[in-house]
């Protein structure tokens, strides 16, 4: 059975190229790290969202009972007993499974999520549902913006992000492998190594220095 970090590992690269480009074209929704996600997900296609009771979701659903968030047709119905940073994540992880029907390379991902679990044989796992949530985490806490606030206890960069505090300790070990990822080239046009390898927190620091002085100006 694949692990959490195998799974993050093979998608993040196709994850990061979609979320750059939805950030690059929406910036305007976002303000003081906080996106307007839901609007967000209105100019991304999808056509309503609606709060409802948890009963009403399972009603809607049943077959893919959730029981914070589900997309049905073009709307996101959500549980309105969740508290308002939940709700947020899960609008962020439901568009991932509206623009998995649009966009090429997450059609890719999706179906790439549905081979895993048919190669697992017996396993209940939904890794489609891990892929969804890491496309969350990235689009609403990129690893570019995380680094500028790492010294800030978990509890302040939730409020930063607008997000449970569980999802930034959760963030906190998927970045490290984030930044192994990321390779120079891939940061700055005039960085050509030799040798392709992974940055230093410090060294991603560095590059991202003026990136993080248009942020806070």
């Amino acid at each position: 059975m694949l692990s959490e970090a195998k799974i993050k590992k093979d998608v993040y690269k196709a994850l990061k190229k979609s979320i750059d480009t939805i950030l690059s074209e929406n910036e305007n929704l976002i303000n003081d790290n906080k996106i307007d996600i839901s609007t967000l997900a209105i100019k991304l296609g999808v056509k309503d969202i609606q709060e409802v009771t948890p009963d009403e979701m399972k009603r809607i659903k049943d077959e893919f009972y959730n029981k914070h968030a589900c997309l049905f047709g073009n709307i996101i119905f959500l549980n309105n007993e969740d508290t308002r940073e939940k709700q947020y994540f899960s609008i962020a992880h439901e568009i991932f499974h509206h623009i998995s029907r649009e966009e090429n390379e997450m059609q890719a991902v999706a179906r790439q999520g549905e081979a895993w679990k048919k190669e697992n044989i017996g396993s209940t796992k939904a890794y489609i549902e891990i892929i969804a949530d890491y496309f969350a985490a990235n689009l609403l806490i990129p690893t570019e913006s995380f680094i500028l606030f790492d010294d800030k206890t978990d509890k302040e960069i939730a409020l930063i992000f607008y997000v449970e505090e569980k999802c930034i300790k959760k963030r906190r070990t998927e970045i490290e492998q984030e930044i192994a990822l990321l390779e120079p080239v891939n940061l700055a046009s005039d960085l050509t190594p030799k040798e392709k390898t992974p940055l230093t927190l410090d060294e991603i620091n560095d590059v991202f220095e003026g990136y993080s002085s248009d942020r806070q100006a």
